[in-house]
């Protein structure tokens, strides 16, 4: 699958969730609490955004290292271990199958959530100038491209602060007793088209 095949993929098990959500709400007694639902479908979405930019990377750069694409100047830090390179000299025949798995061990170790993580990966595959490009790709003139970006780039950050509270604080607020964040239905319709409409402007961009 291609890297937006494999986001659309996920992103059907994310709507698993939210069909879940608005049946629970709508059928069973307030003992229960649905809306925890909601938690899970934010940390979901965002990891579905995460997915998409690794499949992404991964797959331009071994593109890169096949030949079948060309290089660009952020390629050359992309590091690989003196090991990898010595088992793929040894193994000509199976080259692509070493360097993707390769690849994929380097990039297991980072997230790509936040808009400058985002940014430092796909600096490896491409020269874009990638948020001010997903800004024209949103509507923005060449003469709003940076503000706009950076409202980009502010709103995701937020929608990953608070996966972030989710997945780490179980989104409690800092007060006592502990309670949870507030979350509703609207706020996690505005992460699922923010996060959609991301990553389907990203891949227009990355050519």
């Amino acid at each position: 699958m291609n890297p937006l095949q494999t986001f659309e993929t996920a992103w059907a098990r994310c709507d698993q969730l939210s069909a879940l959500h608005a049946y629970l709400a709508a059928n069973v007694t307030s003992v229960l609490q649905p809306d925890e639902i909601l938690r899970a479908e934010w940390a979901a979405r965002v990891s579905a955004l995460d997915l998409y930019v690794h499949e992404l990377v991964a797959q331009r750069l071994g593109e890169i290292f096949a030949g079948t694409r060309p290089s660009v100047s952020g390629f050359a830090k992309f590091q690989i271990d003196a090991a990898g390179l010595l088992a793929l000299k040894q193994n000509p025949a199976t080259f692509q199958n070493h360097i993707d798995l390769e690849v994929r061990s380097k990039l297991e170790r980072r997230t790509f959530q936040y808009p400058v993580d985002i940014a430092d990966g796909i600096r490896c595959i491409s020269d874009v100038e990638l948020w001010n490009s997903v800004a024209l790709a949103d509507g923005a003139t060449e003469q709003t491209k940076v503000s706009h970006a950076k409202t980009i780039k502010s709103q995701l950050t937020q929608i990953v602060n608070r996966r972030n509270k989710i997945v780490h604080e179980a989104d409690l607020q800092p007060v006592v007793p502990r309670v949870p964040w507030p979350i509703s239905t609207s706020d996690v319709l505005t992460v699922r088209t923010f996060v959609e409409k991301t990553v389907k402007a990203i891949d227009t961009v990355v050519i």
